[in-house]
């Protein structure tokens, strides 16, 4: 028996397919196609989702080690914040919106006179988010009544692969814990506070524990996806939790960092969220394995600004590290602030900023504009550990994964400013092994899932921190901290850092 994993992200899915012992057999992955109908908005087709879902399954199967071993059940790890209207098996009605589409802003700000962080903030482990699942499900009722009026479910990607799957509108406590509405020490959803809105308690997926099996697979859905046996699906993951889990993060103290689409940090835990951390952005979810906790510390830029600017100033992927050591071992000349989505932590208000850029001249080249976004996206790593420093939580080392990684030069900045070595993980696709890994533990392939997630996730290459190389960029990393702050002076009135 194998073990599969779905990753579904916001810019692409991959599948991978795994020994019961967590040993990589093989993995594919294919790009899905963002729309942005305004600018600001950012829109996905499930259908598209689910279509490139299928194909990549349809040809992972008909690998020669996957053929000698078959998946007798999967499970989905999946980007949170994304969810749409739905009616039967999931069939979508509109578009996803996606985490980083701007819409709904007037949800995050709290009512007058609240106190912060609100009560809420401690149940669910997060600040008022406008991408919060609940949030847009209020959106949704707001400005489009007659669609929520239609939809019978409101799923993100793991409820929607449940639902066309298996017929079941379930998800897990770490998706459920984006959601304001969750209780984190009872791991459900907390009712008197679902009871304050006017929406209809069936458009609330129902919650089940890791280890559980959502059902059989659709007999027509397995044929199509070239599985002739018997196939079940699992309760899943969040995209973080899982790519944690897939790469051995699951004792309190383990950290990493997922360099994707955004650039996020987990740090396991076993304490609840506090005061100071709701205060500076930071968030606490349920997670799988030995800790009871993770903290969340999520920074809307990594690769999706990291590609922009390459795209805008035609840099291609596999040109960029050998353009970036050219460039000299001096920190860019340009400044840049890369919150083109805003920023979840550390500022507050942070969620108005948006990108700028400083320093520019005639001489400026192509090269110092997309090192500038480089560099500050690593510069935000200090504030993070800052934050954590202050919680009482110590990083000695972190696991990096994700397409930021494939940049030694990013990789090894970020290890300099941060002064703690970076282990890049071995394994091609994390987040479809941790999904694996959950559906595992629903078939007992294992005794312990955190013995198994350490075992075979390995370590490519260590970057162990350059004191000289971080001294170069002392200087600029006080400038970028007066540039965000000016920033946040001039359009939005405020010049003070998110807990002081």
């Amino acid at each position: 028996m194998s073990l599969l994993g779905i990753d579904v992200g916001s810019s692409s899915v991959k599948v991978g397919v795994y020994r019961e012992d967590g040993a990589m057999l093989a993995v594919t992955r294919g790009d899905v196609s963002p729309q942005h109908p305004q600018p600001g908005w950012w829109e996905q087709d499930p259908e598209e989702v689910w279509q490139t879902t299928s194909n990549l399954i349809r040809k992972i199967v008909k690998e020669d080690k996957v053929k000698h071993d078959p998946p007798k059940v999967f499970a989905v790890s999946a980007s949170v914040r994304e969810n749409f209207p739905a009616v039967t098996n999931g069939n979508p009605i509109r578009p996803c919106i996606m985490a980083a589409d701007i819409r709904g802003e007037e949800f995050e700000t709290p009512p007058e006179g609240a106190s912060l962080p609100e009560p809420s903030s401690f149940s669910c482990g997060h600040n008022r988010e406008r991408m919060d699942p609940f949030n847009r499900l209020l959106w949704w009722q707001k400005n489009n009544p007659d669609v929520l009026n239609e939809a019978k479910f409101f799923p993100g990607w793991h409820e929607f692969f449940a639902l066309r799957c298996c017929s079941r509108y379930v998800t897990d406590c770490t998706i459920a814990g984006r959601w304001m509405i969750f209780d984190l020490e009872q791991k459900g959803w907390a009712e008197e506070r679902l009871a304050e809105y006017e929406v209809r308690k069936d458009l609330i997926p129902e919650i089940l524990p890791w280890g559980s099996i959502i059902g059989d697979v659709k007999k027509e859905i397995a044929e199509d996806w070239g599985i002739s046996t018997p196939l079940k699906m699992a309760v899943g993951a969040s995209d973080l939790n899982s790519a944690a889990l897939g790469a051995g993060v699951s004792v309190v103290g383990d950290a990493c960092l997922v360099s994707g689409t955004f650039e996020n940090q987990l740090i396991a835990t076993d304490e609840l969220p506090t005061t100071t951390m709701l205060l500076r952005g930071l968030s606490v979810t349920a997670h799988p394995g030995k800790s009871r906790h993770a903290i969340w510390a999520i920074c809307p830029t990594g690769t999706a600004v990291l590609n922009w600017a390459r795209n805008l100033m035609n840099i291609s992927l596999d040109d960029l590290d050998a353009a970036l050591i050219g460039s000299g071992v001096s920190p860019s000349s340009v400044l840049a602030v890369p919150y083109l989505s805003g920023a979840f932590i550390y500022w507050e208000n942070g969620r108005k900023l948006r990108g700028a850029l400083f320093g520019l001249t005639l001489a400026t080249s192509q090269i110092d504009i997309v090192k500038s976004f480089m560099e500050s996206i690593s510069y935000d790593h200090v504030n993070t550990l800052s934050l954590l420093g202050n919680e009482g939580v110590n990083v000695e080392y972190v696991r990096a994964m994700g397409g930021g990684t494939r940049s030694v030069w990013w990789t090894q900045l970020k290890s300099d400013m941060m002064g703690i070595p970076i282990e890049v993980i071995s394994q091609p696709e994390p987040g479809t092994r941790g999904a694996a890994l959950l559906a595992g533990l629903a078939v007992n392939a294992f005794e312990d899932i955190t013995e198994t997630s350490r075992a075979h996730a390995g370590t490519i290459r260590i970057h162990e921190p350059d004191k000289s190389r971080a001294a170069l960029h002392r200087e600029k990393l006080g400038s970028y901290f007066n540039a965000v702050q000016n920033t946040l002076s001039t359009f939005h009135g405020n010049t003070t850092i998110s807990g002081k």
